[in-house]
C-alpha cells in the first residue's frame, strides 16, 4: 500500500522494483497475489487496464485506510479497549522522550474533547449553538 500511496498507482512491476529497492526481493507472482487480494477481498485498491498492463490505484487515502483498519484490529485483537492496545504497544517497544512527550499530549487532547463533550449543555429546539 505504501508504494500505491507514494505513486497514487502502479503497475505490478512497479511495485515489484520500488519493494526490491526497499524492502529486499519479493517475486513477481507474489506481488500481483497481493494486490488482487487487496482489490477482491480487502477492498483496498482497485485496477483499471492500460493496454495489456493492470496499473492499481488505491481506493482511499493513507489516513483513511490506517484509521479504519487499525479500529478493525483494535476491535478484534483487543476487543475495543485502547488501554491494553497501549500496554502491548509499550511492551513491544520502549518509547523515546518524545514519543512519550507526544503521547501524553494526545492523552491531554483526548481528555479535554472529553471533559467538553461531558460538560457541554445539550443543544435545543430553540436554541442558538
Amino acid at each position: 500500500m505504501k508504494v500505491l500511496w507514494a505513486r497514487e498507482r502502479a503497475s505490478v512491476r512497479e511495485v515489484q522494483d520500488d519493494l526490491n529497492k526497499f524492502a529486499g526481493p519479493v517475486a513477481y507472482s507474489t506481488v500481483q497475489t497481493l494486490l488482487n487480494i487487496m482489490e477482491d477481498k480487502k477492498g483496498l485498491v482497485r485496477h483499471v487496464v492500460e493496454g495489456r498492463t493492470f496499473v492499481y490505484i488505491p481506493k482511499k487515502s493513507s489516513e483513511r485506510t490506517i484509521r479504519e483498519l487499525t479500529q478493525r484490529f483494535v476491535d478484534r485483537v483487543f476487543d475495543g479497549a485502547l488501554d491494553r492496545v497501549m500496554v502491548a504497544l509499550l511492551d513491544s517497544k520502549a518509547p523515546t522522550a518524545d514519543e512519550l512527550t507526544r503521547l501524553r499530549q494526545m492523552i491531554d487532547d483526548a481528555q479535554s474533547q472529553v471533559s467538553y463533550s461531558e460538560t457541554r449543555p445539550e443543544a435545543t429546539e430553540g436554541s442558538i449553538s
